[in-house]
């Protein structure tokens, strides 16, 4: 009995034993459930997909898993770039572009700049680059609405666009979309990317705890940092990088010195002048104990203190103001004298013939009226330059002729003067026919708007002592600026505006007659070869396409002016009736012009294969790009850059008269010369830069490089041409 007992008792305490480690399971399985429906019931984040391609793997990650509302958090667009290929930083240097970012939030969202860590110096052949290579992250701080709800996960989309390059540069862009859980606690850290976030913080400039000036010395930028706790034996390099294009070479060595005070820098200046304020990153590596940090420091260096009176900077910038105001007042006198200016040239002859017929005070009054076109027009375009460069867009003189809408308006308006002149249609009674009806005192008006198409038709030339005028204005803050390119529009209205004051100089000019008539027919051929000049243009822009949009437009034209005179002498009614014809004829016309912007291009004159069609210019050019200039130097050639474009009347009389020339031909292969040609027709963002780089703006120039890369420094020619000037140039060149 005893041992059933215990028998049974034993098997009381096994089933007790057993029901324990079963309820056990059960409540941690019970809890595990639990778990899952709970944690696993809360959206959880998606991450944008990466972009992946041969040169660069790109994603979007965020600091955090969850986002609360009205409280910041940072997410970042990731770089892993291949070997041997890099991004850029907000200033690129000598070439490159930014990473772009356009971002598509919902209602509320706040989005902050991007945010750069510091960069590398990164040397490209004669060019220095700043951007990264291998790994890199910017970052953008976003910050969501107070009201943001916390009932459902938000969506962030961003489209982004970069620069990668290694020899050849591949723009790329990719559109990214983070979706985010929204709660009502605080942000969650996501542990997957905080190793990222935490290294790009370290790299980010932070505020300068010195104070920072600067000061121009001989071409050079001079900055000052008293850091008197920087000591030379610690500090192993500090580079600067500066916010804006321009302010310094930046492919120039940057030389450090110290002193008991701190430390001074100083680089070559680059092509703008030394502006108010220097801002931009400064980047010190600095040896502490057995280890070497890199830190970054964002500077706003204000001019040295020195007395404006007494500064031989300032004294040399007041002498280089005044020398650059006479060049420019030269080339406007100069400009006169070139071709594109011709056709306006025969308006303004026979408006001097007038002045022979008028009194003293109307002579000055036409005269006046003239330079105030000339000069209202040079402030439009000085006007649309400063507000282009503001906006970063890299632009020269002529470069509204590389809009084939503006070419096509500039044939519209040339062929309606001659038609005018040709007598196909009469305004008013004045023999210049511009304006006259609109005038309060006759043929004001028609002066002014002659000024005005003079300054139109010198755009596509470029006179002797100008082109250093124009450079340097458009490097110049804005009264500066405004101030040479009104010189130079004075220069060009000077010798009509003399005539035109001086009584003894009219004395000479041919007495009225009938004589006149024919000679204002005659005047409007010229302006039929401008108008024949911008066709062709036009048909290298965009090819037979746009050819035929001009071609109708035209037409209608011929047609509106026709209507006009032809219903001149008949009824009131009838006049009206036509004159609403002539006026839909002139707007359809103009409805014509932006179809000329959708044109095609055509196959450029330089060929893929890299050469021109010897037959058609006399010599092989080759294309201009960076990388062909570079690797025709490294093969040890001399090489000849002729920066171009089809409207420049002066490019192509250099092309005529001298470029082709037999003589020049042949001193070109018996140097081995390569030929290359910088076509800035269209707009070319790429030889914009290249002409920047030469202190330039606009076209012609020409540049001859030595034999090989470290034989000294390329050659300026100057801009009218002749087979002397380019056969000394050559014999320059070793053989």
């Amino acid at each position: 009995m005893q041992d059933s007992n215990l028998v049974i008792l034993s098997n009381k305490q096994e089933y007790s034993h057993g029901n324990h480690i079963l309820s056990r399971f059960l409540i941690w399985l019970f809890a595990g459930i639990l778990a899952c429906g709970i944690f696993g019931g809360l959206p959880k984040p998606v991450w944008a997909k990466p972009f992946k391609s041969a040169r660069t793997e790109v994603q979007l990650i965020s600091e955090v898993k969850t986002i609360q509302p009205s409280t910041p958090f940072w997410v970042g667009l990731q770089f892993k770039s291949s070997p041997g290929w890099h991004t850029y930083w907000r200033n690129p240097g000598d070439s490159g572009a930014p990473t772009r970012m356009e971002w598509t939030l919902p209602n509320g969202f706040k989005v902050g700049e991007l945010v750069y860590p510091y960069p590398q110096r990164m040397p490209i052949g004669p060019l220095m680059n700043f951007g990264y290579k291998g790994e890199n992250l910017l970052l953008t701080e976003l910050t969501p609405p107070v009201n943001l709800p916390t009932q459902q996960p938000v969506t962030l989309q961003a489209k982004a666009s970069w620069l990668v390059c290694e020899v050849e540069c591949v723009p790329e862009e990719a559109t990214f979309e983070l979706t985010l859980p929204v709660t009502p606690d605080a942000p969650t850290v996501d542990a997957t990317w905080a190793d990222a976030f935490a290294k790009t913080r370290q790299a980010l400039p932070q505020p300068s705890p010195w104070n920072v000036s600067f000061q121009a010395e001989q071409n050079n930028l001079v900055l000052r940092v008293n850091a008197p706790a920087l000591k030379a034996g610690q500090i192993e390099q500090v580079s600067f990088f500066p916010y804006q294009d321009g302010v310094i070479s930046n492919a120039a060595e940057q030389t450090v010195a110290f002193d008991d005070k701190g430390l001074t820098l100083r680089v070559a200046q680059g092509n703008q002048a030394a502006p108010d304020k220097v801002e931009g990153v400064l980047v010190v590596r600095e040896k502490l104990d057995s280890q070497t940090t890199t830190q970054a420091f964002v500077i706003a260096a204000q001019p040295a203190e020195t007395s404006a009176a007494t500064s031989p900077a300032n004294a040399q910038s007041t002498v280089n103001l005044w020398n650059t105001l006479l060049l420019a007042l030269i080339g406007g006198i100069v400009l006169n004298l070139m071709p594109c200016v011709f056709p306006v040239l025969s308006l303004k002859a026979l408006g001097i013939a007038q002045k022979a017929q008028q009194s003293t005070q109307q002579a000055r009054m036409h005269g006046l009226a003239f330079t105030a076109g000339v000069l209202a027009s040079f402030a439009a375009v000085v006007g649309v330059l400063l507000v282009l460069r503001g906006l970063g867009q890299q632009i020269g003189w002529g470069f509204q002729l590389q809009s084939p809408a503006f070419v096509l308006v500039m044939a519209y308006v040339l062929f309606a003067v001659g038609l005018n002149l040709s007598g196909v249609f009469v305004v008013g009674a004045s023999i210049m026919g511009l304006g006259q009806g609109l005038a309060s005192k006759s043929g004001y008006v028609g002066e002014f708007f002659t000024g005005v198409l003079a300054t139109v038709m010198a755009t596509p030339c470029t006179a002797p002592f100008m082109a250093t005028a124009v450079s340097a204005a458009l490097t110049q803050p804005a009264p500066v600026a405004i101030a040479i390119f009104l010189t130079l529009g004075l220069g060009l209205a000077l010798p009509y505006l003399v005539i035109s004051f001086t009584p003894a100089v009219r004395r000479y000019l041919p007495k009225p007659g009938a004589w006149m008539e024919t000679f204002q027919q005659l005047l409007a051929f010229p302006i039929y070869g401008a108008v024949a000049w911008l066709l062709w243009v036009l048909t290298l822009q965009t090819g037979t396409d746009g050819l035929s949009v001009a071609l109708a437009g035209l037409l209608a034209i011929a047609f509106a002016a026709w209507l006009y005179h032809k219903t001149q002498t008949s009824r009131q009614f009838w006049r009206r009736i036509c004159w609403v014809g002539s006026i839909s004829t002139l707007v359809l016309a103009l409805t014509l012009t932006p179809l000329v912007e959708n044109s095609p291009a055509p196959n450029s004159q330089v060929t893929n294969s890299g050469t021109t069609n010897p037959s058609q210019s006399g010599l092989a050019w080759q294309p201009y790009t960076t990388e062909q200039l570079e690797r025709l130097r490294q093969s040890n050639q001399p090489v000849f850059v002729n920066f171009s474009a089809a409207w420049c009347v002066t490019c192509l009389m250099n092309e005529r008269v001298a470029l082709n020339q037999p003589e020049v031909i042949s001193a070109f292969q018996q140097k081995g010369v390569a030929l290359v040609k910088a076509d800035w027709t269209n707009r070319d963002t790429v030889i914009t830069e290249a002409l920047s780089q030469f202190g330039r703006s606009g076209v012609p120039l020409y540049v001859l490089y030595p034999r090989g890369l470290d034989q000294g420094e390329p050659v300026i020619l100057p801009q009218v041409l002749a087979p002397a000037t380019l056969q000394d140039a050559l014999k320059q060149v070793s053989s």
